[in-house]
């Protein structure tokens, strides 16, 4: 038997769905198709699909060795790739996984310069704030924001996130600005509902050296980073997310931030990926070139924008740096 040629046949059933389309796109006959899978059910002695006249569906034992073979095949185009030492020559699926706000705003508008650039790497984005497993859910690497626990993967950093509070000059017209932290208690805010458990994201800052965390009051909270600014602009309250969101409203006076003095420091940006002893051709070619594409935002390395910075300057002394927890945000 042909074991890799049945791996190749199964992963392209599992992917198209159908043992037809699956023979369409490897030109193989649909009855050599069956005939493959068949014999690799036999060779391994269980079953990996459950075939009904109108659908096909994975076993658990099919579900599992579904992600090995992709993993395996993956690592086969790798070698490929790596032994060729061309970047031309890079190719194979590549599975990213990244929060929904970065992926809309900032990579799939540029994602255009790297497909045409590699376009032999198939690239499957994952839009999700949810923390996820890298091993057991296939993927080859994620953005994550914030600290990092020990979680044994490899991280690259590739920028940083500075945070901002603002609001609408309406709102603020009608509360008024808070001076301190302390001036809080008396706002409503637009919270921001995270994925991982349904719980409303506190907010953070530094008073006195010291960071402090405040849960805000409010009678809208939301799920999607997109709608969260829109809230703001609406007027609904006071939000605080990340500047590269806001920068643009921040400009044109839609937006005014407040309690700048009291920000927390910038939080990282970084890649995770599974150790390796020799890191994917492709997954090193999509890192590399995400790291230069953060490096062209200003707002993405950490630094405020300049006429910003002039026209909301702190009055008192510049917060120390400090680790702040790790969380995906808006």
């Amino acid at each position: 038997m042909d074991t890799l040629l049945s791996m190749k046949i199964f992963v392209r059933i599992v992917e198209t769905g159908s043992l037809t389309r699956a023979s369409d796109s490897t030109g193989l006959t649909t009855p050599r198709v069956s005939t493959l899978l068949r014999a690799l059910e036999q060779h391994l002695g269980c079953k990996l699909i459950n075939r009904t006249t109108r659908r096909l569906s994975l076993t658990e034992d099919g579900n599992a060795y579904y992600r090995h073979c992709v993993a395996v095949l993956g690592e086969i185009d790798d070698m490929e790739a790596c032994l060729s030492r061309a970047r031309k020559t890079a190719k194979g699926r590549l599975r990213i996984n990244l929060p929904a706000a970065m992926a809309k705003h900032i990579v799939i508008p540029a994602l255009p310069g790297f497909v045409d650039a590699y376009p032999e790497i198939s690239v499957e984005l994952g839009i999700t704030d949810r923390q996820i497993d890298i091993i057991g859910e296939g993927v080859d690497c994620v953005v994550r924001v914030g600290a990092l626990d020990d979680s044994g993967l490899i991280a690259t950093r590739v920028g940083s996130v500075t945070t901002c509070t603002c609001a609408a000059p309406a709102y603020l017209a009608r509360r008024g600005a808070p001076e301190c932290v302390d001036d809080l208690a008396a706002h409503l805010a637009i919270n921001y509902v995270a994925g991982d458990g349904g719980r409303q994201r506190s907010w953070n800052y530094v008073v006195d050296g010291v960071l402090r965390t405040v849960q805000m009051r409010g009678t809208v909270a939301v799920n999607d980073a997109d709608a969260y600014v829109a809230c703001a602009l609406a007027g609904l309250g006071l939000a605080q997310t990340s500047m590269y969101l806001l920068e643009p409203h921040l400009r044109s006076g839609e937006l005014r931030e407040v309690l700048h003095a009291f920000n927390s420091p910038p939080r990282p940006v970084s890649v995770l990926y599974a150790p390796n002893r020799h890191l994917p051709h492709k997954l090193r070619l999509f890192i590399d070139w995400l790291a230069a594409l953060y490096a062209q935002y200003p707002v993405l390395q950490g630094r405020r924008p300049h006429d910003m910075q002039a026209a909301h300057r702190p009055t008192g002394a510049e917060s120390p740096a400090l680790v702040v927890q790790s969380g995906a945000s808006p």
